[in-house]
């Protein structure tokens, strides 16, 4: 209602108006010399209204046609994209194939119109690689720093793993320990170096970042210290060349590394390796170890290792491995000892005894060789062949 009223209202002003246009005409002169315009000014002022509609018209038309210029542009844009994101997705799907060749082309033809052509040029470092273009990969990667420098940690180890898969130990450790100065605690990192380290044995320099490894959360506690067990163990059977860089070694280990069987065995083989037969302390100091070792528990690499060592004053350890036979029971390891030390005694009954209880616990090998010996020493020559037979079988 209120709109018709509006509508009314305005159609009446506009008769209104027209009436007095048409009684009352009034008249525009235009004169530029030597042309002379002459027109009603109601025509002028339609002229006006059409020329100001006209004059929108083009000017809305014009945005309309850049708007639709920049759509046309965007959907180009998109469509150039949209081909070479399917280009890099097939060329990483045949990558992980195995198709080498494919996945080579694909990731290059990909790289010529993605925006982000990273993972293309690493992708085609890779599978340059795998066919043994080495150079070709080189350049991949170099244009992977060139495209995205920001990026230089993922670049980088997946420069590391093309060399270690190349078992080139050295070039990998270096481009890691590179990163490694920008990144102390990255864990990709770490966990990389630790794979070259390993595969080099390269045991002191594994030592030196197990630390950042626990700290970067890649190691938890318990994996730290037997991580740190096992690289002590590796240290001790290879480095030390001599008896004085040995025990350097052994005092440089934290003590509660030095405490564990494992350790204690491991140095104690690199000592006897080191040691010469008449060297007296040496045998007591390894000794010493495999005594404190066992009272904290039983170890019986450790036990069958003691029953080999040269001992000037056998019944002396005799006693002490007879209280590891109370302290921990029959076992073999220590029945063997016992009957190695009594037949050293020439005390033939007692090793006879020993020997015979550590066989009833099962096949041992060392014990009926043992126990061949001492039959053969006694003159039972068919009775010591039967043992030499049972150990081999």
């Amino acid at each position: 209602m209120r709109r018709l009223i509006i509508f009314l209202l305005f159609l009446l002003a506009s008769v209104w108006f027209g009436l007095k246009v048409m009684r009352h005409q009034g008249y525009l002169f235009l004169v530029y010399q030597p042309w002379m315009v002459q027109m009603p000014i109601w025509f002028a002022a339609l002229v006006l209204v059409i020329f100001v509609l006209l004059f929108y018209f083009v000017v809305t038309s014009v945005d309309r046609l850049q708007l639709w210029w920049l759509r046309f542009q965007h959907w180009l844009q998109y469509r150039r994209e949209h081909r070479a994101y399917s280009k890099t997705r097939h060329g990483l799907t045949t990558l992980v194939e195995g198709r080498w060749k494919k996945a080579e082309k694909l990731l290059l033809a990909g790289t010529n119109q993605s925006v982000e052509p990273l993972m293309n040029y690493l992708g085609g470092a890779r599978a340059a690689h795998e066919q043994g273009e080495y150079a070709r990969r080189d350049m991949y990667l170099q244009k992977a720093y060139h495209v995205a420098p920001d990026a230089e940690i993922a670049i980088g180890m997946t420069q590391a793993e093309l060399e270690l898969s190349q078992e080139h130990y050295e070039k990998a450790a270096a481009t890691l320990n590179q990163l490694l100065k920008k990144s102390p605690r990255h864990p990709g990192v770490l966990r990389l170096l630790e794979k070259v380290y390993v595969r080099s044995a390269n045991w002191k320099n594994l030592q030196t970042i197990l630390p950042m490894m626990r700290k970067a959360r890649v190691l938890t506690s318990d994996q730290f210290e037997q991580f740190e067990i096992n690289v002590a163990c590796e240290i001790l059977r290879n480095d030390g060349k001599t008896l004085a860089a040995a025990e350097q070694l052994w005092d440089s280990l934290p003590r509660y590394v030095r405490k564990n069987p494992d350790v204690i065995y491991a140095y104690v083989q690199r000592l006897l390796a080191l040691q010469r037969p008449s060297d007296a302390v040496v045998t007591q100091q390894i000794e010493e170890l495999i005594r404190k070792a066992l009272k904290t528990g039983y170890q019986p690499e450790l036990v069958t290792l003691y029953g080999t060592l040269p001992f000037t004053d056998l019944n002396k350890q005799l006693v002490i491995v007879g209280a590891w036979l109370k302290m921990y029971g029959l076992k073999p390891e220590i029945l063997l000892t016992l009957g190695r030390f009594c037949a050293r005694l020439q005390l033939w009954g007692k090793a006879k005894d020993y020997f015979e209880k550590c066989l009833m616990q099962g096949k041992n090998p060392a014990a009926s060789f043992e126990y061949g010996r001492l039959l053969e020493n006694l003159g039972e020559q068919d009775a010591a062949m039967a043992k030499y037979r049972e150990g081999l079988v």
